[in-house]
């Protein structure tokens, strides 16, 4: 019931693109892509739960196969970065931004609420800026305008966006003042660029994630 439940949060934004038209038709061919070797892994660890195999640790922990799942397919920009290593990655959860993989929990302030970056991603993208992150915030405005997609900036450590006390931003996420990590309406990072450049190239991005190339 749980893979069912993810399985809708992975399509159900990529059928709303489509239908809204700011998504291309071959998007919805990385449900599959994406899906499928985790439910097969998941009904594996059921299968050897009850199968005779004797009590395994996996059978009464999987937060490291649940929280760690990472995508691999074209709705994904990788950034030649590997994922973290862990003893057991049944049980083991290593929270990274590295793309692929859901963006991970962090506290932040927003006058004077506290926050967790997951309360950020529902139902549109975002892309999460550091404070040197002018350049993001223009172009986000721009691929809005230009395509017509459900798309939110964020600055973390501005005056006026979202503050990170524990300075656990650049550490966590990967990224320094100037980069910037897009996350997907299902809670995972699309596309990460540690460093800002003179043109950040987030619509070409976009337009490779989205499957309109």
């Amino acid at each position: 019931m749980n893979v069912g439940i993810q399985d809708v949060h992975n399509l159900a934004w990529k059928l709303a693109g489509n239908v809204a038209g700011w998504a291309g038709p071959r998007l919805l061919d990385t449900y599959e892509l994406e899906r499928r070797p985790f439910a097969l892994a998941v009904m594996d660890d059921a299968r050897r739960n009850v199968g005779g195999f004797g009590q395994r640790p996996e059978q009464f922990s999987n937060r490291g196969r649940v929280l760690g799942v990472s995508y691999d397919s074209p709705a994904v920009i990788p950034d030649g970065t590997d994922l973290p290593a862990v003893a057991n990655p049944h049980i083991d959860y290593a929270p990274t931004a590295r793309p692929g993989s859901r963006a991970p929990h962090m506290w932040l302030q927003r006058r004077g609420e506290r926050i967790s970056t997951l309360d950020l991603f529902d139902t549109g993208f975002v892309l999460l800026t550091g404070r040197r992150g002018q350049a993001w915030r223009a172009a986000s405005q721009r691929a809005v305008e230009q395509l017509g997609m459900p798309l939110r900036c964020y600055s973390i450590g501005a005056e006026d966006h979202l503050m990170d006390d524990s300075d656990a931003w650049p550490g966590l996420y990967g990224v320094g003042v100037d980069g910037a990590v897009l996350v997907r309406p299902d809670g995972h990072v699309a596309w990460r660029l540690a460093s800002e450049e003179a043109d950040p190239g987030l619509i070409p991005a976009l337009n490779r994630i989205l499957s309109l190339d």
